[in-house]
């Protein structure tokens, strides 16, 4: 059984399995609201992956920084398309930041 708390529009804004209190109505789950709440919270879903990926995605690329610098891998291992990825956002990143390369973690740090 699921149930709905509702805005001033009858959209659904929250969904629980017990009535929380008094305004919580019984949901049918062929409700239109309830399939209109469901995508709205898949979409939100995908947003915060994508936002997660991307952050995800500059610790690879830190990661493989420090792996060359500790010459743990070799920046000619890479593909030849992975090679002009990387570069291209090295160049993006050291654009943003001025001259300065970007790094999460300092060059002082001697984690190897």
């Amino acid at each position: 059984m699921l149930y709905a708390l509702r805005d001033e529009t009858g959209a659904i804004v929250a969904l629980s399995e017990k009535p929380l209190n008094d305004q919580w109505q019984q949901v049918n789950p062929k409700d239109p609201a309830l399939k209109a709440f469901l995508e709205k919270k898949m979409e939100f879903g995908k947003l915060v992956m994508e936002t997660s990926d991307l952050d995800f995605i500059r610790v690879l690329e830190d990661l493989i920084e420090l792996m060359i610098e500790k010459n743990m891998i070799s920046f000619t291992d890479f593909p030849a398309a992975a090679q002009e990825k990387l570069l291209t956002r090295r160049g993006y990143r050291e654009k943003m930041r001025g001259k300065d390369s970007v790094s999460l973690i300092g060059q002082e740090e001697d984690l190897l």
